[in-house]
């Protein structure tokens, strides 16, 4: 008895050296990424850059080797446009009158290129959602080159349900797509009519992120166009101005049978803006694998370290769940790793630009430090729960059988059970970092993404659930900031999680 009693106990110790995650150093992590002294690790701004070397110095003490030669960064090479609102005009022209919308209210807009002036003149035509994919034309062969295209956000298809998965083939109701179709068909421009269904938040967060500079990567910009969103209340104006009834094109649009509609407007203006080229950084460190067979492989634990810094007005968005939650988390994986390495490498991987477009993590996966085809699982950390514990595990991300089974497993090690597939409007499998590596082909999964919400939480369900829905309050506003008495069991979950499943994915051969 007394030998199976000691068993046990070195069992019980063996199990917690493997889930050993340092909360308090987490929690650390957490706080001083979203205080005030990094302002908001702004891309472009000097709290990026002291974010960077807060990551790349805690990579350094942990003992990981720089995985960028003798560096701990990667260069990626941006360009900055920042509009000038008070300079800047845009009307729209009908048979009927003018309509000049508000900026920030009505319309929010940018040049789609590093142009310091971009002078519109251009009709209008309606393109529903703008989906030429899958079996969709929504253009049917119009010519839309020197058009500026209204789009709709989402990708509903008529007879076909919303997407239970995460897969590359549903990414046409994303708003980049939108965008990147109009480029790809020599547009002079693209709208897109906001509705917080479709996009997946409010009008706040839409005009919070394109109030101030705005990012691209060098050289990826449609020179001669515009890009701008507008407010479904202003679609309706403009629409009605043009003799026509949004909403009735817009129920008309989810149909493939949906055919181009020419509006009678015309929009005309000047935008001027200030632009700058500029590099910023993924921080990224190596600890190698134990196994010489296998130590050319490699798992990723990925956490994009930007947010939206400083405002025009002053006031600082802390990113604290989005993404100071993240990137603890990582370095508090780093540092469990790096007490216990694995028989494959892993990387941690700090990507910049994710907040203006995945922009890191495409650069990364574009230029990579480890062959993508020796990368076995990308484990991408992003909004974490800071609400309370929960019985399950959300999994956004590559459904392939082989990367299901390592999560199955690792969630009954964990104690967790996956939350079950459901429909996915707001397109959130698509706005995290986890994504340019799918479309690369490499299996990738940001499991525990807050934002998906619907978690089986312990304790008071409804309470614990209407905290959660609330940090949509909160989602890219200088409100999202850190909480000393956030309670962090939740988040030590998705943690421990995703240690089980590196662990997994690192050693099995």
């Amino acid at each position: 008895m007394r030998t199976i009693l000691c068993l046990a106990l070195a069992c019980s110790a063996l199990l917690a050296q493997r889930s050993a995650v340092d909360e308090g150093a987490l929690r650390a992590h957490l706080a001083f990424l979203a205080d005030d002294v990094l302002e908001g690790r702004g891309t472009g701004q000097r709290g990026g850059e002291l974010a960077v070397r807060y990551l790349e110095t805690q990579l350094q003490v942990l003992g990981l080797q720089p995985a960028n030669g003798s560096s701990y960064r990667q260069a990626v090479r941006l360009a900055g446009i920042r509009l000038d609102p008070a300079v800047s005009t845009l009307a729209f022209e009908g048979p009927r009158q003018v309509s000049v919308p508000a900026l920030g209210t009505d319309l929010v807009m940018g040049a789609a290129s590093a142009e310091p002036v971009l002078a519109v003149d251009a009709p209008l035509v309606f393109v529903g959602h703008g989906i030429a994919a899958g079996g969709r034309d929504d253009y049917k062969g119009l010519d839309v080159r020197g058009k500026v295209l209204v789009m709709l956000v989402g990708d509903r298809k008529g007879e076909a349900p919303m997407p239970l998965c995460c897969q590359p083939e549903n990414y046409q109701g994303r708003w980049t797509y939108k965008f990147e179709e109009a480029r790809r068909r020599g547009a002079a421009g693209a709208l897109l009519v906001h509705t917080d269904a479709s996009a997946g938040y409010g009008w706040t967060v839409v005009r919070n992120s394109w109030s101030g500079e705005r990012f691209q990567r060098a050289g990826s910009g449609q020179a001669g166009a515009m890009q701008g969103w507008i407010t479904e209340a202003f679609a309706l104006r403009l629409f009605a101005a043009a003799g026509q009834d949004f909403r009735a094109l817009a129920a008309g649009a989810d149909n493939r049978a949906f055919r181009p509609v020419s509006l009678p407007i015309r929009a005309r203006g000047t935008l001027r803006s200030a632009v700058r080229s500029l590099e910023q950084w993924n921080v990224a460190g190596l600890l190698p694998g134990t196994d010489p067979a296998l130590r050319a492989e490699c798992v990723i634990y990925s956490a994009h370290w930007d947010h939206f810094g400083t405002g025009p007005d002053g006031a600082i968005y802390h990113g604290a769940v989005d993404n100071a939650s993240g990137c603890a988390a990582v370095l508090a994986l780093a540092e469990a790793l790096a007490a216990r390495p694995l028989p494959r490498s892993v990387l941690f991987l700090f990507p910049c630009g994710e907040e203006q477009g995945l922009l890191g993590s495409s650069a990364y996966v574009a230029s990579p430090l480890r062959p993508l085809a020796q990368t076995r699982l990308v484990i991408n950390l992003e909004s974490l729960n800071v609400v309370g514990p929960t019985r399950d595990i959300g999994l956004l991300g590559s459904d392939d059988p082989a990367t299901r089974a390592l999560c199955s497993r690792a969630a009954a090690a964990s104690g967790l059970v996956i939350t079950p597939a459901k429909p996915d409007p707001a397109g959130l499998c698509f706005r995290s970092d986890h994504f340019p590596f799918m479309q690369a082909g490499v299996p990738a999964l940001s499991p525990g993404f807050s934002l998906d919400g619907g978690w089986d939480y312990l304790g008071d369900k409804a309470a614990a659930q209407a905290k959660a829905a609330d940090f949509m309050n909160h989602y890219h506003r200088p409100s999202d900031r850190y909480h000393a008495d956030w309670n962090l069991a939740g988040l030590m979950q998705q943690v421990r999680f995703a240690l089980e499943l590196g662990r997994l994915a690192g050693s099995e051969r």
